[in-house]
């Protein structure tokens, strides 16, 4: 497994995106966001995506600061 990521991603996912993820067979979990013909696609290994559940659940649990010109958290895992 290589620990790097093969290619860096800033995807801008909307509230009402469609996101669509599968179970192929294989260990590697597609991940697909948009409609069809305009679609953007994350491939995660299956540890990587439970890293990456974990860290969106934290970063949703912190509290944000009142103050909007306060330091956001930063989670590294």
């Amino acid at each position: 497994m290589n620990n790097s990521p093969q290619v860096s991603v800033w995807l801008d996912v909307p509230d009402n995106c469609r996101i669509q993820g599968e179970f192929p067979g294989a260990r590697d979990i597609p991940i697909t966001f948009g409609e069809f013909g305009s679609t953007q696609n994350l491939l995660f290994e299956r540890e990587a995506l439970e890293r990456f559940v974990k860290m969106a659940s934290n970063l949703l649990a912190a509290p944000l600061p009142e103050d909007r010109k306060a330091e956001l958290p930063v989670l590294v895992g």
